[in-house]
């Protein structure tokens, strides 16, 4: 092919041209959205014409791969595919050469949490699955609903890199079910909370263990009424009465298939469990329950990657690094006991063995089989979905049937027309694998770029930002942004969300229940607050708190009681023009619920004609402040901390703190322990390590502070350190270095106490 880029200029042109081109399907373009700053840090290729050439194609028909193809993506569509010698690709066509690489349809995850087994995965897993090449889950029955709903819409809206996500509802159960989930009690109430759901957006509901036939009949027939779909882990209900109901899918494959259980109580979660052992795949007695699903249209969820998970133990090493250390201790656990029961080991090996002999089968016979990795112990979402693909091979399928099975059958499942394979015509929902995955199957794993609608992620950016946290507590309840924890060494805060490179940030505050946060931005000399809530889940896009054009506010500080804000300010008294010298002002509000007031200032006797900068507060309210030092000597950059008791409603004349702590030189932006026990600040020194640095004081049982102490080269640098704030639990330390924020472990304070 002639190396000058050619391109189509018009798709009706090119198809008409183009014999060995597929038909034409109908125009789609794909939506086109705004990523935000944080989405677009894993992005690796955005741009409206891609042309990948030279490329191994298992496009998720179920045809068998073709070699040397080029395929157009135009605007998020599939434009054109065919041979690459026969399709000319146009000079605006940003062109990729995927000679000795394969490229198969993004993953349609049908089981696909977002939690594992004590925790939520609500930060880390949509990386992982994308960057796995999971451009769609089914999360097939949810313990955060609410969170996941808010989830979904953020990553749809851009807000952050993810997988489309297909809701589910909560758990459905019998009356003797797990209380987490929702209980058949009456048909009236079920009949409500399933239509609640709908209108909530979920999409599928999944029914478990101890859900009747009589239950099933009235979820489906409502779910069905409400366009949701209904899926199962079944004991109490056979898969042939479920099939007979009308549920649309079956989870696990045969392994709850209690069609095939002796001693089994009708209606009832019941059953000698030896069939998994004993169970002739070929036997008539499975073809006919086989038959009984594939003529329902009963599609069969298949999960090989969480029972390889239990019945081996063994965890790759990719595993384990993405684990949250809480989970890689269980693991090690969990492996230490596997090698000491030995062969009685509660997930037998050959459960696996005939679980993948059992889905072959049902796949031949024409069932409709998808994949879904049910994420727990060390099966780590997305790479569980490659292990899926590697475990199919080894059970017996093609690669174009594997391939099939986890792309095409979900999106049939979902009734979804624009994803599953690469066709014209279809959302370019594609993965780029690095090596031939017909020949060795676990190129799954060589993930080079994900394509979701037609935008290119960077999988090891995607991996990398998830390193040791995934089922971590902010992992679990997204405080934090959902950053992985910092230990003894500081670490740039929530890159890309808060700290971003052309912006200086600066000064921050956590609300108490870490669910609001407060921090200043320096726009053009212009100083603005912003601020960001969590609400199920998602942290909001950041908002400015005011919004001026000349008038400057920062250094923001929460009281004790969580309801007035304080912070700087050189607005005029009026609030219409600046003046000459800064504030401390405040708002404040009822409750978290309410909103805040308009600004009042702080006035006497804390405020005066200089500047006083940086409030912070003791548990009784006792206020730490600086102000402008008032010496006729002192240099015009010269601050001093001072201190104020709040009595009956106010605060009293502030009174200038000991020599110990001011100097004649520049001390300010004081955080105060809640105990008033140590208080860290900045200050200008001879003996500092730059611009401005943090030190740190103790009181003592005298009540004395001690001499403060340079926080030295694990905090310092020879930028400017500033605006130091501790979480409420006094775990975290936040500063501002080097126009970013950073925090570090609290506990290394405790260093500095002589």
């Amino acid at each position: 092919m002639n190396s000058i880029l050619k391109t189509i200029s018009l798709l009706a042109l090119f198809i008409a041209t183009q014999g060995c081109a597929q038909k034409q399907e109908p125009t789609i373009q794909a939506s086109k959205v705004d990523l935000s700053d944080y989405t677009q840090s894993f992005v690796s290729l955005d741009t409206s014409k891609v042309a990948l050439l030279n490329v191994k194609v298992l496009d998720g028909t179920g045809n068998p791969s073709k070699d040397s193809q080029t395929v157009l993506i135009e605007n998020g569509i599939i434009a054109a595919i065919g041979n690459t010698n026969d399709i000319p690709v146009e000079v605006d066509f940003y062109q990729i050469d995927l000679t000795g690489k394969t490229i198969i349809p993004g993953i349609v995850g049908m089981h696909n949490h977002m939690r594992i087994p004590r925790s939520a995965m609500l930060s880390t897993s949509p990386k992982l699955y994308l960057a796995s090449g999971v451009t769609v889950i089914q999360t097939c029955g949810t313990g955060n609903p609410y969170e996941e709903l808010a989830i979904a819409t953020s990553i749809n809206k851009g807000e952050q890199p993810g997988p489309e996500i297909i809701n589910s509802g909560p758990y459905f159960t019998g009356p003797k079910g797990k209380t987490n989930f929702i209980r058949f009690t009456d048909e009236e109430t079920v009949r409500d909370t399933i239509r609640y759901w709908a209108k909530k957006g979920v999409k599928w509901l999944k029914v478990y263990r101890n859900t009747r036939p009589s239950d099933l009949q009235v979820i489906v027939d409502e779910a069905h009424k409400n366009n949701l779909k209904v899926t199962g882990h079944l004991c109490a209900t056979t898969y042939s009465e479920a099939a007979e109901i009308g549920i649309d899918a079956i989870e696990h494959g045969f392994i709850h298939n209690y069609d095939h259980a002796t001693e089994r109580e009708t209606d009832v979660c019941s059953g000698n469990t030896d069939f998994r052992t004993n169970l002739d795949i070929e036997s008539d007695d499975v073809k006919k329950v086989q038959q009984i699903l594939i003529k329902n249209k009963v599609a069969l969820g298949s999960t090989l990657a969480i029972f390889e998970a239990q019945a081996n133990v063994r965890a790759d090493a990719r595993d384990l690094e993405v684990m949250a250390p809480f989970h890689q201790d269980a693991y090690h656990q969990r492996k230490i006991r596997k090698q000491e029961q030995g062969e009685d080991w509660y997930f037998k090996k050959e459960w696996l063995t005939k679980a993948m002999a059992y889905e072959l089968q049902f796949f031949r016979k024409g069932g409709l089989l998808v994949a879904g990795l049910d994420p727990g112990l060390h099966n780590m979402p997305g790479f569980g979905d490659q292990k899926n693909y590697e475990l199919f091979i080894e059970a017996g399928f093609k690669p174009e049937e594997a391939v099939q099975i986890m792309t095409s059958n979900g999106a049939k499942l979902l009734e979804r027309a624009d994803i599953g394979t690469i066709e014209m015509g279809k959302t370019a929902n594609i993965v780029v694998l690095d090596g031939d995955l017909e020949s060795n199957p676990k190129v799954i794993r060589e993930v080079e770029t994900v394509f979701k609608n037609g935008i290119g992620y960077d999988p090891n950016k995607l991996i990398n930002s998830v390193k040791g946290n995934v089922g971590s507590e902010t992992d679990n309840a997204m405080t934090y942004f959902g950053q992985k924890l910092p230990f003894t060494k500081p670490e740039l805060f929530a890159p890309n969300i808060i700290s971003k490179a052309d912006r200086h940030e600066f000064g921050c505050t956590l609300s108490n229940d870490g669910t609001e946060f407060y921090f200043g931005v320096d726009n053009n000399g212009i100083m603005e607050i912003y601020f960001s809530n969590l609400i199920d889940g998602v942290w909001s896009p950041q908002k400015k708190l005011f919004e001026s054009d000349s008038i400057s506010y920062n250094d923001p500080m929460l009281s004790p009681d969580q309801k007035r804000l304080y912070f700087i300010s050189n607005r005029s008294l009026d609030g219409k023009k600046t003046k000459e010298d800064i504030d401390i002002w405040y708002i404040e509000r009822e409750s978290k619920k309410s909103e805040w007031s308009e600004p009042f200032n702080l006035g006497l006797p804390i405020n005066g004609p200089l500047n006083e900068y940086y409030a912070s507060f003791t548990n009784d309210g006792t206020l730490y402040f600086s102000s402008k030092d008032k010496s006729e000597a002192a240099p015009r950059y010269a601050f001093d901390i001072y201190r104020s008791e709040f009595k009956n409603g106010q605060f009293i004349q502030p009174e200038i703190l000991p020599e110990s702590l001011n100097t004649n030189r520049y001390e300010a932006d004081v955080y105060i322990s809640p105990q008033e026990t140590y208080m860290i600040f900045c200050s200008i020194r001879k003996n500092g390590l730059g611009r401005g640095d943090l030190y740190i004081s103790f009181k003592d049982e005298a009540g004395n502070w001690s001499e403060a102490v340079n926080m030295g080269e694990s905090i310092n640098t020879e930028k400017h350190e500033l605006c130091p704030f501790v979480t409420a639990d006094g775990k975290y330390l936040f500063y501002t270095s080097n126009q970013d924020i950073y925090w570090i472990s609290a506990s290394i304070l405790e260093n500095y106490r002589k």
